[in-house]
């Protein structure tokens, strides 16, 4: 069976480029595309940072515990 990625936005989690803050709100759209505007350094662009967030029913990998 392959994995699916699931297009639910809650999986996933946008980050700033130069802060990595997740505190990034969208400013605008239509014709300039996506753009987004970090709360925490004020970078304002369209290229973030896409993360899959944490399964929390995932098994814990105790070896990366330190």
């Amino acid at each position: 069976m392959k994995h699916r990625r699931s297009l639910d936005p809650r999986d996933t989690i946008l980050l700033c480029p130069q802060c990595r803050s997740a505190r990034l709100v969208y400013e605008a759209g239509l014709i300039t595309g996506q753009v987004y505007r970090c709360q925490t350094c004020g970078y304002m662009g369209s290229f973030v940072i896409e993360m899959d967030t944490p399964d929390p029913n995932a098994p814990l990998d105790e070896s990366k515990i330190p």
